[in-house]
């Protein structure tokens, strides 16, 4: 008889530690399933900001005209237009590699 009970009581935690295993692990899953889908949320509601920022900007009247004249290059009345030259480019010298340290002492030597 007492063996029968520890028998049944050995099938009993068995099978609950199987099962809080298979829990945990299927816990885990889901846990990183919602990391993912939490995060990919995040970087769509962001690039949602930035959409409507975009759409706000580009419906703007003083933004389109703005981009207008400055792809035109046109100027209102009162305004004085200021063009810069582009700077030249220094030109570099260039140095010679040295020579390898056995080539220099052979130099040296012989």
């Amino acid at each position: 008889m007492k063996l029968v009970r520890k028998v049944v009581l050995f099938l009993i935690v068995l099978f609950f530690f199987s099962s809080l295993t298979k829990n945990l692990l299927d816990y885990g899953k889901k846990l990183s399933f919602y990391e993912d889908y939490r995060r990919e949320y995040e970087n769509e509601k962001k690039r949602n900001i930035e959409l409507k920022t975009q759409l706000l900007k580009k419906s703007d009247t003083n933004e389109i005209e703005k981009t207008i004249r400055n792809k035109l290059n046109l100027l209102k009345p009162d305004e004085v237009a200021i063009i810069l030259r582009q700077p030249s480019p220094t030109p570099v010298v260039i140095t010679p590699t040295p020579l390898p340290n056995y080539l220099q002492w052979w130099k040296v030597f012989f």
